[in-house]
């Protein structure tokens, strides 16, 4: 159970930090301190090391995830537009 909380907060936190970088204009910035806001919640609830190390290493890793296929989605959008 515990490691469910764990994935769930960094799946949360890389799909903020996803929103995060492919918006433009102020709004942007809203769903930054969203994963602020649960970076903070995450460290509140597990003070030893482990799940800290692994919560922003997961969070990197579904941020990857994210990048990577939205990148996929935006070739293939691209792909069917030019036939």
């Amino acid at each position: 159970m515990r490691a469910l909380k764990i994935l769930a907060f960094c799946l949360l936190c890389a799909a903020l930090l996803f929103v995060f970088s492919i918006i433009d204009g102020v709004v942007k910035f809203v769903f930054s301190l969203g994963a602020l806001y649960v970076g903070i919640q995450f460290f509140k609830r597990y003070e030893t090391r482990g799940p800290r190390i692994a919560f922003v290493l997961t969070t990197i890793l579904f941020y990857f995830v994210y990048t990577v296929f939205y990148a996929l989605y935006l070739a293939i959008q691209q792909q069917q537009a030019a036939v």
